[in-house]
């Protein structure tokens, strides 16, 4: 059976104790929000003067077309009442994307599919609460064994009509929560830590026969994926990430994800911040 150490719990049984304490859990401290600006990308002036569909696709379907060359363009998306329409275009060395919002028309380097097709989401509401809306995407960037990594794009419309893209920096789910995290042993149990929230180990591993000593790290691996949507009493609406912690370690099995990841994303300014972090177990399957 997988049982790990409820969160909650562990940081009620944190409270006021150190290292050495009675419970002989390892003295943690709280998480601080981590923050990092966009990656910034001017949307450009369409290389061609495209024909534009009207009938929204599938992206399998237009995948399929447009591997035919029948259909290169495909209008993946759109919002009507926003004047907002999202479209794929196929070339030789690949795919770009066309965002269309009223007058404007912009073109920009996005990518859909990987082996698991899932549809963009595209919104438009007023992401950071600053009174104007923002197009809002959501797209999957790849996938595969182990791997599941989603892209969060909050576009602005600027005072000349051009459009410009911040994208969610993919540094700051790898790179900065994966800095956050560690294990730790302690009386004989393993565990994941992350700010004050633990999340144990030890039954998982044996029931994989894998030796405590082999984990040498935790990262957030390959899996990152975003929601959004807006909220009248929230200024700025909801936006979320989920993640994964996979084990590191010489004689780990493969992309071995062994414990979930959540937090509350804000944009602001140009930038995104990353609050509300929790640790939890991986669900009983």
């Amino acid at each position: 059976m997988k049982t790990r150490l409820c969160p909650l719990l562990a940081a009620l049984m944190l409270t006021g104790c150190g290292a050495s304490g009675a419970s002989g859990l390892p003295e943690t401290e709280p998480l601080e929000p981590l923050s990092a600006p966009a990656v910034v990308t001017e949307g450009r002036t369409p290389e061609e003067d495209y024909q534009l569909p009207t009938q929204v696709v599938g992206l399998r379907d237009w995948m399929g077309n447009s591997r035919w060359n029948l259909d290169p363009v495909g209008l993946l998306s759109q919002l009507p009442d926003q004047e907002v329409a999202l479209y794929g275009v196929t070339k030789y060395s690949g795919s770009t994307a066309l965002l269309r919002w009223g007058d404007a028309l912009a073109e920009f380097d996005w990518s859909f599919g990987g082996p698991q097709v899932v549809e963009p989401r595209l919104q438009c509401w007023d992401a950071d609460g600053d009174g104007q809306e923002e197009v809002v995407l959501i797209n999957l960037l790849g996938s595969g064994t182990g791997v599941s990594i989603e892209e969060l794009h909050i576009v602005e419309k600027n005072q000349d009509g051009t459009l410009t893209d911040h994208c969610f920096p993919e540094t700051l789910w790898r790179d900065a929560l994966s800095g956050q995290l560690s294990v730790v042993t302690a009386e004989d149990r393993t565990y994941a830590v992350l700010g004050r929230e633990l999340v144990d180990l030890t039954d998982v591993l044996a029931a994989e026969n894998i030796a405590p000593g082999a984990v040498q790290g935790l990262t957030t691996g390959s899996q990152a994926s975003f929601s959004a949507w807006p909220h009248e009493k929230e200024p700025g609406g909801s936006l979320r990430f989920q993640g994964a912690v996979m084990l590191e370690g010489e004689d780990i099995p493969y992309y071995w994800y062994a414990a979930d990841l959540s937090a509350s994303v804000s944009y602001q300014d140009g930038g995104f911040t990353l609050s509300e972090i929790h640790l939890d177990s991986v669900p009983e399957s």
